[in-house]
């Protein structure tokens, strides 16, 4: 089929390319395209993979849930942009960690301390404790590191302890001289999926132990015994536990124990006699251990104190009758007394002490009678509750004067009709 030439109008052939007539061309000229080489291609591609990658990557690592996993303490940052000091300690020092403790401990001894929780925030180095505690999940503690133990370390799950205020949760650590050391790991789960293990390493140490019979040194008399606490206390170092096991012989005068502790402990004679003091013991030793005050009976002329304490102490099945005040705790120390007995005294108890630190919560298993106040509680050291079971209240003019609204747990103590 003939065309014509779209330029000069002559007869073309069907497959005329150009005209021989005019010499143009017939068809259309396209333009040509460039080739893009298939290695800059795969170079774009690549290249936008990587930067989709590296944002994907980045979000992820910055939402991430973290793990913490520190000894003593942590610093923690919250999502608010919060910075706290997280940390364990074992006393009332809430800014320094402690990872590393060593633990006294004598042979055949049994022992309770807490692991305490601080928090603070790391800016201001105000208590931080509740903001903190509203981001965590869940909080729990266990020892590790003592399968071939003969006695384990033990410890009790983290909880507020009233005892210890300051403190946003603590775990209770029991254990013995025969305890080998141990790890103790707090793993705290926050509601944001971040994880933070703190841990402390425990090393029980055993010390020495000195015991003095009245078979061995001379304590008949309270000239004896005060001669030999005086040169003990220049003699005998701590952490060294001393214990006097006195003669069932009646000491008159004073006693002054005021450079270490000691563990007192009388006993019986034949006739059911037992060792007595009848003038005032004062223990002012500061800083020290609980001394232990056992099966002593301390008779009084209506004056002055059986006991005056302003050093950590427990009476345990010991007696105290017609005194001013049987039993009198003052400065900052924490004073327990159990199965004793207090009668005809002005004031059997008088509890009168600011510090901080309690060691045992139980005044269980005490007699209480005939006596002006039995239990006056002028002060005591924190809130926790003093638990009185077991213990008897009878024919006292007061029972408990509780001034300064100590917490008492009395539901298991008798109160019998005064005469």
């Amino acid at each position: 089929m003939e065309q014509k030439c779209p330029h000069c109008g002559a007869d073309l052939p069907e497959e005329a390319s150009f005209c021989p007539h005019c010499a143009t061309t017939v068809h259309r000229r396209k333009a040509a395209k460039v080739p893009v080489p298939m290695l800059r291609k795969a170079l774009t591609v690549l290249l936008v993979l990587v930067i989709v990658s590296a944002v994907a990557g980045g979000l992820w690592l910055k939402l991430k849930p973290k793990t913490y996993d520190e000894y003593g303490q942590v610093i923690y940052t919250a999502g608010d942009g919060t910075v706290y000091q997280v940390l364990l300690g074992s006393n009332a020092d809430r800014f320094t960690p402690q990872p590393q403790l060593t633990v006294s401990c004598e042979a055949d001894g049994q022992y309770r301390m807490p692991s305490r929780l601080y928090i603070n925030n790391s800016g201001s180095g105000e208590d931080a404790n509740q903001a903190f505690l509203e981001l965590v999940e869940s909080a729990s503690a266990e020892f590790i590191h003592q399968e071939d133990s003969p006695s384990p370390m033990v410890c009790s799950q983290p909880a507020y302890n009233e005892a210890l205020p300051d403190a946003a949760l603590i775990s209770l650590l029991d254990f013995t001289g025969e305890s080998t050391p141990a790890e103790l790991v707090w793993t705290l789960h926050m509601k944001n999926g971040d994880t933070i293990r703190l841990r402390q390493t425990y090393e029980p140490e055993l010390i020495e132990i000195r015991d003095y019979y009245p078979e061995d040194y001379p304590m008949d008399t309270m000239e004896d015994l005060q001669a030999l606490v005086d040169q003990i206390e220049k003699d005998v170092p701590l952490p060294t536990v001393v214990n006097l096991h006195l003669p069932a012989v009646t000491y008159e005068g004073e006693l002054t124990i005021q450079a270490r502790p000691f563990n007192v402990y009388g006993s019986t004679d034949a006739d059911g006699s037992r060792t007595t003091f009848t003038g005032t013991v004062f223990v002012t030793c500061p800083n020290s251990d609980i001394m232990y005050f056992q099966d002593l009976d301390f008779v009084g002329s209506g004056t002055g104190c059986g006991v005056s304490t302003s050093a950590f102490f427990r009476a345990t099945n010991c007696s105290f009758t017609n005194w001013e005040t049987g039993v009198l705790a003052y400065g900052t120390c924490w004073v327990n007394v159990i199965s004793c007995r207090f009668d005809g005294n002005q004031v059997g108890f008088d509890f009168n002490s600011t510090g901080e630190y309690v060691n045992h919560s139980l005044f269980n298993d005490n007699h209480f009678s005939n006596n002006g106040t039995a239990v006056l509680l002028e002060a005591v050291p924190t809130d926790v509750t003093m638990d009185f079971q077991g213990s008897v209240f009878s024919n006292n003019q007061t029972d408990i004067d509780n001034r300064c609204d100590q917490p008492l747990d009395l539901s298991q103590s008798t109160f019998d009709i005064k005469e």
